[in-house]
């Protein structure tokens, strides 16, 4: 994958990540708003304002290195930035050198090796998970 294209990922992934979690404070804070507890309230909201900014000062620092490397003049993403992987040499004399069975297993270690190399989304990271009352019954 293209480190441009890497970059933009990281970059949507920290913004996600920055809105969640003030989102998630600014629930509590109205939760301690709600049982009378205003002044801690009103800290929670400066932190979760302080966490924002730090989250938009990285954000910006890496929307610049990524407009930096975009006009660097790296490599298109459609062109290879890496030497394919290199299948190892059958020992002389060997009969299945040339099976259509071997090239189709090499081609399916391919395409696995190549699937484990891909990102995973975090719905299907924990979608393999099994709730927890699944495993104890």
């Amino acid at each position: 994958m293209h480190p441009v294209t890497r970059l933009g990922r990281v970059i949507q992934q920290l913004r996600s990540f920055s809105d969640l979690h003030a989102g998630e404070l600014e629930g509590l804070a109205v939760e301690l708003d709600a049982v009378g507890a205003g002044e801690m309230a009103q800290r929670l909201r400066s932190y979760r304002d302080v966490q924002r900014d730090e989250a938009a000062m990285v954000v910006d620092e890496l929307v610049d290195i990524q407009r930096d490397m975009a006009s660097s003049g790296l490599p298109s993403p459609s062109a290879p930035l890496e030497a394919p992987p290199v299948v190892p040499a059958a020992a002389p004399g060997d009969p299945a050198v040339n099976s259509p069975k071997r090239a189709k297993w090499l081609a399916e270690q391919a395409a696995e090796a190549e699937r484990l190399r891909q990102p995973l989304s975090r719905r299907h990271l924990f979608g393999r998970v099994s709730p927890k009352g699944e495993e104890q019954a």
